[in-house]
């Protein structure tokens, strides 16, 4: 056959335990399961790292988190490292297509493609009147409000605030112009643009905060739901669930983020309809999978003085595992992996298909890698006492593997450890001491590897875009 086209799409922010194959009990995912009974699905999966950033770098080269220490959102890669890179010199296109300022805008990852779309929410209605980009910091809607009457346009730059919702801003995922169905019709238009072999990265953030799920796909969140949480959005969630707001609050927002992983399965289902249609489903390599999973206010499994907001910060089930299916150029039959897999061979796993070889994504170790260097001390962001903040402190090393007839994940941060059967949700009740020395000699084996450069300054325009996705400075 003919050079195979590669995929990967990202379902930003999804994690396992809430998709249908891998045993939610919601409709959530009902396309990606589908694809899924024809494909090879791996139960097992742990990212590399439990930020956009660092998992998608992990993705790209193949390194893992304690090898490349990219973690920063200004993260800048040397040139020669990246899959995409080798499969542009294979004579292949290359395509990004994101709303996803981590991956498009702060970091250089995007630089590696020949073609990039995204993000598209920093086209302001009115372009040159004043924006929320515009002002620095974090200002209130009196003050901002202040700013645009002494502008040049005053009722342009209010319009400008109010499109993009400033300070409780649902701009990241504009239902205009940011949803995955944007993404998933720009790539399909490119790739039709030319005859030559492509390969492209899809990242569809519907599932990132804010949870604000399109009215069609809000099957279990609700009005009263929805209005608590755009009252807590405009910024890290981290600042609100360890400030005055209720956990509880937290905790009922997956049902809006699970009616989000349902938007981002309905794209993903477009997607699969117009490679079908192109007749190029069958002869593509297509990978999807997620950067990292959410916490939504459980208790760390590692230390229970911590709860899991979003992915700041943490290393068990909830942001680590995530989900896999792999669909093999030519492949009919549907295969389940329960082996621990890791994202970092996604760069071999390319290589191999291209040799016409079918590679896996199960370590040759057998052990699968998360790990997190953040928070990293003195956690000044942290809206809690200076006493209280050690516990939230990096690194988190968790390493998935089998142990006597059991997939188990040992986890160390700091002087807390635990050890916890991987497959049971309630990590909690299966709590025992890991296997400290083994941790640490896996993870030192891991020498740093020396591929990133200075990290490069951040435009205020794309921080207030990363403000918008619950990022800080």
């Amino acid at each position: 056959m003919s050079q195979p086209n590669v995929l990967l799409v990202v379902l930003d922010s999804v994690r396992a335990q809430n998709v249908g194959h891998l045993g939610y009990p919601r409709d959530t995912t009902p396309h990606l399961d589908e694809f899924a009974a024809r494909a090879t699905s791996y139960t097992n999966t742990r990212a590399p790292g439990i930020h956009s950033i660092s998992s998608h770098v992990s993705l790209f080269t193949g390194y893992h988190v304690a090898e490349h220490r990219a973690t920063s959102h200004g993260a800048s890669l040397a040139p020669g490292h990246t899959i995409w890179e080798e499969l542009a010199d294979d004579g292949y296109r290359t395509g990004l297509f994101t709303p996803n300022a981590i991956v498009a805008e702060s970091s250089n990852l995007a630089s590696f493609f020949d073609d990039v779309t995204g993000p598209k929410r920093n086209v302001l209605l009115f372009p040159e009147a004043l924006g929320p980009e515009s002002i620095s910091g974090d200002p209130s809607y009196l003050e901002y409000v202040r700013a645009c009457l002494e502008s040049e346009s005053p009722a342009k730059a209010i319009v400008n605030g109010l499109a993009r919702e400033f300070g409780s801003s649902s701009a990241a995922h504009d239902p205009e112009r940011e949803h995955g169905g944007e993404y998933v019709q720009e790539f399909l238009e490119w790739r039709e643009s030319s005859s030559d072999p492509w390969a492209a990265c899809i990242n569809l953030m519907d599932a990132h905060y804010p949870y604000l799920p399109q009215e069609r796909y809000d099957l279990w969140g609700g009005d009263v739901l929805r209005g608590l949480h755009r009252e807590a959005m405009g910024g890290p969630l981290t600042t609100q669930y360890l400030g005055d707001r209720p956990f509880w609050e937290l905790e009922a927002c997956m049902s809006l983020y699970d009616g989000c992983i349902k938007q981002a399965d309905a794209y993903l289902s477009e997607l699969f309809e117009g490679l079908e249609a192109a007749n190029e489903l069958e002869e593509t390599l297509i990978v999807v999978t997620s950067d990292h999973g959410e916490g939504f206010g459980e208790y760390s499994v590692v230390n229970d003085a911590v709860r899991l907001i979003d992915h700041s910060w943490g290393i068990g089930n909830e942001v680590a595992h995530v989900p896999l299916v792999v669909k093999y150029p030519d492949q009919s039959t549907g295969e389940t992996v329960t082996e621990p897999a890791s994202l970092t061979r996604f760069p071999s796993v390319v290589r191999n298909c291209i040799n016409g070889e079918r590679g896996g994504f199960v370590p040759e170790t057998g052990h699968a890698i998360t790990t997190s260097y953040r928070i990293e001390e003195p956690g000044e962001g942290l809206p809690i006492p200076e006493s209280d903040r050690e516990p939230y402190f990096g690194p988190w090393h968790a390493v998935c593997h089998e142990q006597g007839g059991a997939t188990v994940v040992d986890a160390v941060r700091r002087e807390d450890e635990v050890r916890f059967e991987s497959s049971i949700p309630d990590q909690q009740a299966t709590r025992a001491h890991a296997d400290r020395e083994f941790i640490e000699s896996t993870v030192d084996e891991l020498d740093p590897i020396d591929i990133t450069e200075a990290d490069g300054e951040i435009e205020a325009a794309v921080e207030q875009r990363l403000h918008e996705l619950g990022y800080r400075a």
